[in-house]
């Protein structure tokens, strides 16, 4: 397996995991409690998205592509190093290396991919928020699983500019600890999908 499969199946996790992570944002300052709503108001309202992306992951393995997400589903189209392509829907992750002829499945069960999946998308129920963190003109929440954070902890970055959200960065560390940062760029919003865009790919 290739560096860049291996970080590309990795993908949904950042930061360093924390044993004091508190579950939902009951436990929130009120400030931080505000941008959590905010990111899951946000993301819940996004529909028919494409970008391009940049990942780097293990061993500063750096690959690029597009991005293609709907509410519950996530396509990664892999142009280099070699094409490759990821859907993340239903429960699973379907990886098809085209280089090797290679299909993995993976359950989102196990990957912190999954809190980005759910629909909706909630931070009262199920996840630990473990922080929030607001830059010049940014922000970032981690969450993890409550019941099982050693899966890994999903890191979210958005821009945040005249109060408007835009989704532009995934970091993260598996339950492997195996660590990649996904850039997202020129993001757009109102994509209508061919049938088919986020069936696995076959194998």
């Amino acid at each position: 397996m290739t560096l860049s499969r291996r970080a590309a199946l990795s993908l949904g996790i950042s930061g360093v995991l924390t044993a004091c992570a508190t579950s939902g944002v009951a436990m929130l300052p009120p400030d931080q409690r505000r941008d959590a709503e905010r990111v899951a108001h946000y993301l819940n309202g996004l529909r028919g998205v494409t970008a391009e992306f940049t990942q780097t992951g293990p061993g500063d393995d750096v690959s690029a592509g597009r991005f293609s997400y709907d509410p519950g589903h996530l396509r990664l189209d892999y142009v280099t190093p070699h094409p490759m392509t990821l859907v993340a829907a239903n429960g699973r992750i379907v990886m098809n290396d085209s280089a090797t002829g290679a299909v993995t499945h993976l359950s989102l069960s196990r990957n912190p991919l999954g809190l980005l999946l759910r629909t909706p998308i909630r931070f009262d129920h199920g996840i630990q928020i473990t922080g929030v963190q607001r830059g010049v003109n940014s922000l970032q929440i981690s969450a993890a699983e409550a019941d099982n954070p050693s899966q890994g902890l999903l890191t979210m970055q958005f821009a945040d500019r005249q109060d408007q959200l835009t989704l532009i960065g995934l970091d993260g560390v598996d339950a492997r600890q195996h660590r990649l940062v996904l850039h997202i760029r020129r993001l757009q919003e109102g994509t209508v999908f061919p049938a088919g865009t986020f069936s696995p790919p076959e194998g």
